[in-house]
């Protein structure tokens, strides 16, 4: 068995979602001043590698201490569709993999983005999935939906609500999804917080 972290490392001043909080991570105490080391972090619901509930555009939509635990583990298909900056992604993209696109199915796609993350332009021109296409996915009845990008698309205001209302959950910011299989099995729990629209989670795949 072996596992690969599919979560970027948090450190103090990281980039963020242009209107989140800022990431800080610094430290409260030491084993000088306090006899143990602590560290007080704040940070978006969304920093990093996490995922979205569906309350984090829908107000009568699951919070995550509502989501059922499956959603967040099982067997998953990687679709690799290699994309540039700015380009889109489209119904075309998934029509090769439509065998796989089944209701419950849980599904990733890695464009090669990931490997920008840290750079300036990682959050303004990475590739983009359009609305057509996300009407398409969500027709399809999949559980989950994972992608290397920040946010599935540059017009995240329709495309969540395309998605979220059909209760996919949604990944954003994976990382080495270049050292796993097509299919591997998929480990993403959020924290519990209560009534919350999102959470950073440690994603591993396991194969």
């Amino acid at each position: 068995m072996r596992l690969v972290d599919l979560s970027h490392p948090m450190e103090h001043g990281q980039d963020t979602f242009p209107s989140d909080p800022k990431l800080s991570i610094v430290s409260h105490g030491n084993t000088r001043t306090l006899k143990y080391n602590i560290t007080q972090i704040v940070m978006s619901s969304h920093q990093g590698t996490h995922l979205d509930a569906m309350y984090h555009f829908l107000d009568d939509g699951k919070t995550l201490d509502q989501m059922p635990l499956e959603w967040f583990y099982g067997p998953v298909h990687l679709l690799r569709i290699p994309k540039h900056a700015r380009e889109e992604i489209t119904v075309a993209d998934f029509l090769p993999y439509e065998n796989l696109l089944v209701p419950e199915a849980k599904i990733i796609y890695e464009t090669g983005w990931f490997r920008n993350f840290g750079n300036e332009n990682f959050f303004e021109d990475f590739p983009s999935l359009t609305q057509e296409a996300s009407a398409y996915l969500a027709g399809r009845n999949i559980r989950m939906l994972g992608m290397d990008t920040p946010t599935p698309s540059r017009d995240w205001y329709e495309v969540h609500h395309i998605l979220l209302k059909k209760e996919i959950v949604i990944v954003e910011s994976l990382t080495n999804l270049d050292q796993v299989p097509s299919e591997f099995t998929f480990i993403g729990f959020p924290l519990n917080l209560k009534g919350r629209d999102g959470s950073p989670i440690r994603a591993v795949a396991q194969f």
